[in-house]
């Protein structure tokens, strides 16, 4: 009975045995999760649900918008996962753009260094005193 009170919230009262049954073994997978070494993968499940809570977010917004609102909602959620991938294509771009950057600066380093030293000649450190003169 405590129960009932407890979750009036989400009517668990009108569940069936199947329901209460299948939410039983979610809650107690969740459970078994994190106690064991795998919590980790909690993170992505949770992680999961806050990137589907953006993309509600985005929807709704959409949703009342006078142009937008005449499109469908699947239409809408369309639209709405391919904004909540915007940043992660900039960040993507970025960090193409950079690294060729980089790679091309370290290119540029080696074929210095390369230049630098002569064949078969030992290489040593800035600091090093030879012991025999």
């Amino acid at each position: 009975m405590m129960l009932l009170t407890v979750f009036s919230f989400i009517a668990i009262d009108t569940w069936s045995n199947v329901e209460l049954l299948g939410y039983s073994v979610l809650a107690g997978s969740v459970v078994a999760i994190a106690l064991s070494s795998q919590r980790w993968l909690l993170w992505y499940l949770f992680g999961g649900m806050a990137y589907w809570l953006g993309v509600e977010a985005i929807q709704s917004t959409l949703a009342t918008r006078p142009l937008l609102s005449e499109l469908s909602e699947w239409h809408r959620y369309v639209v709405a996962m391919g904004i909540s991938w915007l940043p992660l294509t900039v960040w993507v771009l970025y960090r193409a753009l950079r690294y060729e950057d980089v790679s091309q600066s370290v290119q540029q380093q080696r074929k210095l260094e390369a230049a630098r030293y002569i064949e078969h000649t030992p290489v040593y450190d800035d600091d090093y005193q030879p012991r025999f003169y």
